[in-house]
């Protein structure tokens, strides 16, 4: 991979950190703390392996991700010859991907969220656990390849987790490192859930419609009140969506009483006893409900995508979205999370092309191991959006496909 610019970088030395058992070690700054050290990080350590490993179900189901993992190792280091690596820079960078391979090896390093971002160099070793990963890959470069952490943290990832019962409602300040408990709240003067029992020496079933009705109505004023709660913890402080949540089939009960501007928030529902529940399962569960979405909206994209095919908003396959990338003209990126492409970058540029000589009068062209991985990172560096997709939806468009910011005659 070419060299990414850094937006800054520090000559202050960063501590070590061991790759091995444990959770990974973030220094408990979370995200935004990582992201503040990699910065800071610059090139003061060499050579830097960026790592962003994509933990779904399907890739933890024995352990696939630890085989693509190895395969993607193993060519990144079979890559340093033909990038010209001295000796000492290929030691370096192999005894950091060897460092990463060992620290995917424990289970227990992998936990809190659906992907993991690691970075290694000589005597630097970090790992953050993210709620979703855009795309598995490797990259070695000069500073720390950081386009997805600055993306993540610019998009927000702040949920109000709302989960009630028919009495009671708690509220739950979520982040991406760590979740707080807010007030909650109880139904007053509620009529206790119970079998109906008719007045001593009435006719059988006398009086149970108006019994089952006032329950009814205490649980629909509750909700009501809960909603208002919701409403002003969203007022009072900012948050980037909303997660519900409550018993069985009345998980959703909450739903009908937000109104349309605050069930637009509503990113999903959770189905878990909201007494109790502890903090640590709510945010699991809600970091979870974001990856779900960042999915539908990569599949949104790719409807986007079809849906503008021969309007001059769209572009599709690699080299043309390359050079309307190069133009900073892509609005979103759409990305076959399967597809590997190698290709090079025009060093005098920094123009990313699919063959050498794409790149004439541009400078010299460095081998790219996979213009996809490059083109994610100009894309967010750019601060478009970036859909990768897998499946069905990846057989739709042709490797790499782009929506355009504005169209262009050339």
């Amino acid at each position: 991979m070419a060299r990414t610019a850094s937006p800054s970088s520090s000559r202050t030395p960063a501590r070590r950190a061991a790759a091995g058992r444990g959770r990974p070690d973030t220094n408990g700054a979370g995200v935004p703390g990582i992201l503040a050290e990699l910065l800071a990080l610059g090139e003061s350590r060499g050579w830097v392996v960026s790592c962003y490993q994509k933990l779904e179900p399907a890739d933890r189901a024995g352990e696939k991700y630890r085989i693509k993992l190895k395969n993607r190792l193993r060519r990144a280091a079979e890559r340093l010859d033909i990038l010209g690596f001295t000796r000492a820079d290929r030691e370096a960078v192999v005894g950091a991907l060897d460092r990463i391979e060992t620290f995917f090896r424990y289970p227990s390093n992998l936990s809190g969220g659906r992907g993991i971002a690691v970075f290694a160099a000589d005597g630097f070793f970090r790992a953050v656990a993210l709620p979703y990963v855009l795309k598995s890959r490797v990259m070695v470069d000069r500073t720390p390849v950081v386009g997805e952490l600055v993306a993540l943290t610019e998009a927000g990832s702040r949920l109000l987790a709302a989960v009630a019962d028919r009495r009671s409602a708690r509220f739950f300040d979520v982040g991406l490192e760590s979740v707080v408990e807010l007030d909650g709240i109880a139904a007053p003067d509620t009529t206790r859930p119970r079998r109906f029992h008719p007045e001593r020496g009435a006719a059988p079933g006398v009086g149970e419609y108006r019994f089952h009705n006032r329950i009814r109505e205490e649980r629909h004023r509750h909700f009501a009140y809960v909603a208002e709660a919701v409403a002003e913890h969203l007022r009072s402080t900012h948050f980037d969506g909303l997660v519900i949540g409550g018993v069985g089939v009345d998980a959703s009960a909450l739903l009908p009483h937000l109104g349309p501007a605050l069930g637009a928030r509503v990113l999903g529902v959770l189905r878990l006893a909201p007494r109790t529940a502890s903090a640590a399962e709510i945010r699991d569960r809600a970091m979870e409900l974001l990856a779900d979405a960042a999915l539908r909206a990569s599949a949104q994209g790719v409807a986007e995508l079809v849906s503008l095919r021969g309007t001059g908003w769209a572009v599709e396959s690699v080299e043309p979205t390359l050079r309307a990338l190069a133009r900073g003209q892509v609005r979103t990126l759409i990305v076959d999370a399967d597809a590997e492409v190698p290709g090079y970058r025009c060093s005098g540029s920094g123009r990313l092309t699919e063959v050498p000589s794409g790149g004439r009068g541009e400078g010299e062209t460095l081998p790219i191991a996979d213009l996809l991985d490059d083109a994610i990172e100009d894309a967010l560096r750019q601060r478009a959006r970036v859909a990768v997709v897998r499946g069905d939806e990846a057989r739709r468009f042709d490797r790499l496909g782009g929506i355009l910011r504005f169209r262009t005659t050339r």
